[in-house]
């Protein structure tokens, strides 16, 4: 499987095209089989990919777990680029994606609206707000503009937003008779 791996990553720079490397079910691996994800990246590390893309692709982790598999993807690569690809079946998408950044991952993965398969991904509003908010890390996303945009992927999508969704819900920030609504 390496063999493979190796022979299309060494192609693909062959033909100039950059690679990111997507390790499916990385969380599951790191619940049962750590060794195995350990022995892959250890055979492509140094195989001139831009990016490791950890995905909890079933959504098994929450954010204990979290922290715990990608600080030790981190600090046993630190050189690596590491991405975290959240999906939110159990509603920890967003949470998961702030344990992930504060052990050190560069990039997270995020949806317009949180849309995605099953109960979808982390979605963009929430995650900028709680990065900006609960971190002092910055991103280069203009919040005043995610509203808008979120509303457009709803006219298109037919997807609704819930009027009680954080961040772009209709209800947000919203009193009635002293009563945050």
């Amino acid at each position: 499987h390496i063999a493979d791996i190796k022979r299309t990553v060494a192609i693909a720079h062959q033909m100039g095209i950059k690679v990111n490397i997507y390790l499916e079910d990385w969380s599951n691996g790191m619940k049962n089989s750590p060794e195995y994800v350990f022995a892959l990246v250890d055979a492509l590390k140094d195989e001139g990919i831009e990016r490791f893309m950890l995905p909890d692709t079933l959504g098994v982790l929450n954010p204990d777990s979290t922290y715990s598999f990608a600080s030790q993807m981190v600090e046993r690569y630190p050189s690596l680029h590491f991405d975290f690809h959240p999906h939110n079946d159990y509603d920890l998408a967003v949470a998961n994606v702030l344990a992930a950044v504060k052990a050190g991952i560069k990039g997270v993965h995020t949806t317009m609206n949180g849309l995605g398969e099953r109960a979808g991904n982390a979605p963009l509003a929430s995650v900028v707000a709680s990065i900006h908010d609960h971190t002092n890390f910055k991103t280069n996303i203009v919040e005043q503009k995610i509203n808008k945009v979120s509303r457009m992927v709803e006219t298109y999508t037919g997807v609704h937003i819930p009027a009680n969704k954080p961040v772009v819900g209709e209800n947000v920030f919203t009193l009635c008779a002293g009563i945050h609504a």
